[in-house]
């Protein structure tokens, strides 16, 4: 036990632990040790992960430009062709935790080839939809195929962070800036492709080209990512007992937050700039560009911190800060007369400031949330890195179902100056909750709230692991 207060009170994020046990901990102010260098086998898994993510998140973002014009022609309304798009994250919302359950029983590697392979099945399928009757039939089946894939995507992406988790348990942080920075390449590459393939070939041929390249994908991931033992673990892991400890909630629902605002842009922003700035439409793509590339370049940054320094609230809290600051400037808002709103150059450097810190608001909470399971005791195995990798894809997911429709309808109704006013107090809030909730969970500096029993370790793992239970009074308290 005394081990484990160790590693968790080097830990600068959670403070001291003021532990009066024998264990000794070391200066919490102090960075985190240099990690070991890497090996050839972590080069390998991350270069496979990192090729599977940007092929998803291209296939993904590639019906943008032509979609929308096509299901018109379909007899399809602007509420169904959104509903298509955003339907995709709220299966993923839905989905993500379950798969997060199931990975110690199917394996983590199988999870994630077999989610990329319905992922790339479904896009194929997806292009040859076109060949159905109009309404109906071919909302229908759009759907169903998008959920398909949808599912596919959320198995692969949970079993692809648990295995990076995993694989590099002094990097997590730095590796899942660096997926993001390859998420961003993708999204980016995406619709231009798409764009370019539909000009050439017409509707089949970007969902062929791109569902053959995911296809590949898999297929070379089949020989770079191996089952190892460490993969596999004896516990199944518990979503109730990650559900009761109050951190997880508070630290998921930053990760939805921030990605509702991310989220938010994509309907909003393009009208905004059309009708305010009278900007042209490949200024416009260079300005959904600059959002892109400022949050991907970025990320590996607040990986790293996240890793060497220790400081996951302290940037979540300064993301979320400086993201709302940008918002009420991008509209900008009613509330400040004064700021000019024929000004082109604000809506640019608050767009791409504004992306760059809603990167460090999301990138360091998959390393808290991973972080805050261990400090209570749950197992450093893929058992628990699978539940956690769940709960980070469902509420990041969320927040881009809810971004998007959300965004739509406050801009319908209030004009985008007012919707950007109000995300913009949204991570306000959020923001000042976290230290809120940080004063209660850190006792008012006297060091981070301890779980209710002193045994942690063999407590946790006898009341959800399976092991003997030992039916004391104590015992039953964690329980309640």
């Amino acid at each position: 036990m005394a081990d484990l207060y160790k590693e968790i009170g080097n830990d600068s994020d959670y403070g001291s632990i003021n532990d009066n046990s024998s264990a000794q901990t070391e200066d919490p102010q102090t960075s985190a040790p240099s990690p070991s260098p890497m090996t050839r086998h972590q080069y390998i898994v991350f270069c496979g992960i990192a090729l599977a993510y940007f092929a998803d998140l291209t296939s993904f973002s590639l019906i943008a430009p032509f979609y929308p014009i096509e299901a018109k022609e379909k007899d399809l309304s602007p509420v169904m062709i959104g509903f298509v798009f955003s339907v995709f994250s709220l299966v993923q919302f839905l989905s993500s935790p379950i798969f997060g359950k199931l990975l110690p029983y199917v394996g983590a590697k199988f999870m994630f080839l077999a989610g990329s392979w319905v992922a790339a099945g479904s896009n194929l399928i997806f292009g040859v939809l076109d060949e159905l009757e109009p309404g109906t039939q071919f909302l229908v089946f759009c759907l169903v195929t998008r959920c398909v894939g949808a599912l596919g995507a959320s198995a692969s992406v949970t079993a692809a962070t648990a295995i990076i988790a995993h694989t590099f348990p002094d990097r997590t942080g730095q590796m899942m800036g660096l997926l993001e920075l390859f998420c961003g390449v993708g999204l980016m590459v995406g619709p231009a492709l798409g764009g370019l393939l539909y000009s050439v070939g017409g509707y089949k041929l970007p969902f062929m080209v791109l569902g053959a390249a995911d296809t590949l994908v898999v297929i070379i991931n089949i020989f770079l990512i191996r089952s190892s033992e460490g993969m596999e673990s004896k516990t199944k892991g518990s979503m109730l007992a990650v559900a009761k400890i109050p951190a997880v909630w508070v630290i998921a629902l930053t990760c939805g937050v921030a990605s509702t605002g991310m989220g938010f842009l994509d309907p909003t922003m393009s009208p905004h700039l059309k009708e305010q700035y009278n900007l042209s439409p490949v200024f416009i793509s260079l300005v959904y560009i600059l959002s892109g590339s400022a949050y991907a370049i970025a990320t590996p940054l607040w990986g790293y911190l996240s890793d060497k320094k220790r400081i996951t609230r302290t940037l979540i809290v300064f993301g979320l800060t400086g993201g709302g600051v940008c918002f009420l400037f991008l509209g900008p808002t009613p509330l400040f007369p004064q700021v000019p709103t024929d000004q082109v150059w604000t809506v640019i450097v608050t767009v791409g400031l504004g992306s760059l810190l809603l990167g460090c608001a999301i990138v360091p909470t998959f390393i808290d949330l991973l972080n805050t399971a261990k400090w209570y005791g749950l197992p450093d195995d893929i058992s628990t890195q699978g539940i956690v990798s769940g709960v980070f894809n469902s509420f990041f997911s969320l927040g881009a179902f809810v971004g998007p429709t959300v965004g739509g309808v406050l801009q319908q109704h209030y004009g985008f100056p007012w919707a950007s006013t109000m995300v913009g107090f949204m991570f306000v809030i959020m923001a000042i909750l976290i230290v809120l909730f940080g004063f209660w969970e850190y006792q008012c500096g006297k060091g981070r709230r301890r779980p209710p029993n002193n045994d942690l370790t063999r407590q946790v793992s006898v009341n959800y692991f399976g092991s003997e239970i030992d039916d004391t009074e104590e015992n039953r308290g964690l329980l309640s």
